[in-house]
């Protein structure tokens, strides 16, 4: 064979290999495509991506923390001084660090984390927040943690069902938490006044107890709070 027949024998070759190595890759990059159009369909057909959920919004008793959160309080029980926070209770730990402990019996809060469930057993109001049981104390004016009553769980639960769990507030304007617990009560006072309804009471008119959530909203929104 001659030199220009071989050189025209190679060049044919070489153009036939770079056609299957094109069409090798357009279909690589076809599949891709189709691979990627049906991920984002089958996305789609599922709604939005489902973002993790924290298994609760309080620290578990028995964690450590190497640093409080910003804003906490010192309650004194029993000369036993106790640091808390949003539902939580710390005492000092090891190493300088502090660990979550059982709300003590006696420890006074002014101000209860938001989601806490109000209900009543018999002539007593309670009000329980990250298994923790308050009454409320009028000549104190504040929540004292108490222990568990009997038929606890049968209460919440019908507290629950008609929807006289407490409302979740979220201050819109940098709300100092004294601020926040001095317009709760101020709040929660004209709402009673407005509709004749208290929950401290340990009341159970339904009715009564829906005016009563929608005026303190409104009350709450007023001053600057996102009410839910």
């Amino acid at each position: 064979m001659s030199l220009l027949v071989r050189r025209r024998v190679d060049h044919r070759v070489v153009i036939m290999r770079n056609r299957s190595v094109s069409r090798g890759a357009t279909a690589t990059t076809t599949s891709l495509a189709i691979a990627f159009l049906l991920a984002v369909l089958a996305a789609n057909a599922a709604g939005p991506p489902k973002v993790p959920q924290s298994p609760g919004r309080y620290p578990a008793v028995g964690d450590q923390v190497r640093a409080l959160p910003p804003g906490y309080r010192t309650i004194k029980v029993d000369r036993h001084n106790y640091r808390y926070h949003d539902g939580s209770f710390y005492r000092p730990g090891p190493e300088g660090a502090y660990v979550v402990v059982r709300a003590p019996i006696g420890a006074q809060v002014s101000f209860l984390s938001p989601g806490y469930v109000s209900f009543g057993i018999g002539t007593g109001h309670y009000f329980f927040a990250n298994f923790t049981y308050y009454m409320w104390n009028a000549d104190r004016t504040g929540y004292v943690v108490v222990e568990k009553p009997e038929g606890a769980e049968t209460a919440i639960a019908t507290a629950n069902a008609t929807g006289e769990s407490e409302v979740f507030v979220y201050p819109n304007k940098e709300q100092s938490k004294e601020q926040q617990d001095r317009d709760r009560y101020e709040c929660y006072r004209w709402a009673v006044d407005q509709t004749g309804f208290d929950p401290v009471a340990g009341e159970s008119d339904v009715v009564k107890a829906g005016d009563y959530r929608r005026a303190l909203s409104a009350c709450l929104e007023g001053r600057g709070y996102t009410v839910r």
